[in-house]
């Protein structure tokens, strides 16, 4: 005991400056804890915590699990067990038939001018109290109900009528368990029909309603992929950029880390009745516990969800309209096509972009350095800027086969390749992809094109989850691990390339092109239909 107080107080030696020699050497050889505390006791209490944060100081006056109750502990346990790999199960089965889907998830309607029936007695009773809450006018009589539970969801109930205003019925339809499956029109039409039965049947409210008078009031379009591992981070902000028409995504956890790549939601606002975010599944569900956030099935599995949240007035816009009788699957799928087409046009922007950007910053130190220097200088200013943001102006080694280097009277072609090396010497001698030989680019292509074929697959069998009760398989899409070999055969036709195309022309080809070479390598998903 006395050794540890010795060193605690060794540690204290500066703090304990002030006294006499005599009175330090008494202190640190005896380690008197009381003395200790009297002298230093907001230091010793802020220890005190900390040690017990940690664990390493129990509380005296912890209780002690009797035999029944540990029983009932570990089948509760057991129980919590059973529940995640039932959900991670759920998951699988999700992406048996096609590793990507597009569909309708979560969204809000309204119910106008319905028929309400309650039964009062009922609705009071102590049941109710905790999903339940009333609200009365100054004749006391019932104004609205407001419903929240876990099984149900939000149901907000309006019994007012006055002039204008007339009653209604505000619901939120949920997807249900662990929210990775995702649905088409008739889906939502039967999820309000359960939520109503459920009203009927547990708080004996029925609404008798028109389906003509059910709007809309928020829509999520959801496109949710598997894949076989991590998008990077720069992937997916150029992915988000192009989707979100150009906007820089606001980054977010689902837990606490220092990893950039742990950045797992990406969202923008676009106006007041549109938002875009883009984040991990996986990291949700383990943050709700839905599944083991250890010595899970789904290791190995990336799977991703990329949301367009429409409202109020902006659902008739983007859609055509915001009833349910009159929303149907093709103008949906319509409006997703729109946005892929969109997305093409933005991620063409940021490639030429990143061009621009390179070509003005390379000449610009052309002209300020040394001959033999300025190569250095662009390299080191493009890893500086990748250091201190999550996404480069150099998206990838692709942009430099791409720049025109006209301030160049000759040598471009070996300029560029004299760049490229430099990029790809450590690789060289490692193996290890770096960050530009990552091929961001390529992947967001890849990703944007699947996008495109999943909205093609859904023309034909529609929206929504399509499970294979038989198969134990669980499809995902390859992000490759492209090699030096690959890339730089690549990079030397893009070089060698010279024509008498205006430049930004012979780019826009070359990349339409390869959105082309991509949508051929990718077939249909769903054979079956």
């Amino acid at each position: 005991m006395f050794d540890v107080f010795f060193e605690k107080t060794k540690a204290m030696n500066q703090k304990m400056r002030f006294f006499s020699p005599i009175f330090q050497e008494i202190l640190s050889f005896y380690g008197i804890l009381y003395s200790y505390e009297l002298i230093y006791s907001k230091i010793s209490k802020k220890c005190l915590s900390k040690e017990r944060r940690k664990g390493k100081i129990m509380k005296s006056n912890k209780r002690f699990l009797t035999v029944g109750e540990l029983e009932l502990q570990k089948l509760r346990e057991k129980e919590k067990l059973q529940r995640m790999l039932n959900n991670e199960n759920v998951i699988r089965s999700c992406f048996s038939e096609i590793p990507c889907y597009w569909g309708i998830d979560n969204c809000v309607v309204s119910i106008t001018d319905p028929t309400i029936i309650i039964d009062d007695e009922a609705l009071v009773k102590p049941i109710y109290s905790e999903t339940t809450t009333l609200e009365f006018n100054s004749n006391n009589s019932l104004n609205k109900i407001n419903i929240q539970s876990e099984d149900i969801g939000k149901v907000i109930i309006s019994l007012k009528e006055l002039g204008y205003v007339k009653k209604y019925a505000v619901i939120q339809l949920n997807s249900p368990n662990i929210n990775f499956e995702t649905t088409n029109i008739e889906g939502i039409r039967g999820r309000l029909e359960n939520v109503l039965k459920k009203l009927k049947d547990d708080y004996n409210i029925e609404i008798i309603y028109d389906l003509n008078n059910v709007i809309f009031k928020k829509i999520e379009l959801a496109f949710t992929v598997a894949f076989d591992q991590l998008p990077s981070l720069q992937t997916r902000q150029l992915l988000f950029k192009s989707l979100a028409r150009g906007r820089q995504a606001d980054l977010k956890k689902h837990r606490t880390s220092r990893n950039k790549n742990d950045f797992s939601i990406l969202t923008a606002t676009i106006c007041n009745g549109e938002k875009h975010t883009f984040y991990n599944k996986i990291e949700k569900a383990k943050k709700n516990k839905k599944i083991r956030k250890n010595n899970s099935t789904l290791d190995g599995l990336e799977v991703f969800r990329y949301e367009i949240e429409l409202a109020d007035r902006w659902i008739s816009k983007k859609l055509g309209s915001h009833y349910l009788s009159d929303l149907n699957e093709n103008k949906i799928i319509q409006y997703l096509e729109s946005v892929i087409s969109l997305a093409i046009v933005e991620y063409i922007k940021a490639i030429e972009g990143s061009v621009f950007w390179c070509n003005k910053k390379l000449k610009k130190i052309y002209k300020e350095c040394e001959r033999n220097e300025y190569l250095t200088e662009f390299l080191t200013h493009i890893i500086d800027e990748l250091s201190e943001t999550t996404l480069s102006k150099l998206i990838d080694e692709e942009i430099i086969s791409f720049l025109p280097l006209k301030f160049l009277k000759s040598n471009r072609a070996s300029t560029k390749r004299r760049i490229l090396t430099r990029l790809q010497k450590h690789e060289l001698k490692t193996g290890e992809n770096h960050t530009f030989g990552k091929m961001t680019s390529w992947h967001v292509r890849k990703i944007l094109t699947i996008m495109y074929q999943a909205i093609q697959d859904a023309k034909v069998c529609g929206l929504g989850t399509y499970k294979n009760s038989t198969s134990v398989e669980c499809k995902n899409i390859l992000l490759e691990c492209y090699s030096l070999e690959e890339r730089n055969a690549i990079f030397e036709s893009t070089i060698r390339s010279n024509t008498r195309e205006d430049d930004q022309d012979k780019l826009l080809k070359k990349i339409l092109n390869r959105f082309i070479e991509e949508t051929k390598k990718t077939n249909n998903f769903n054979t079956d239909c």
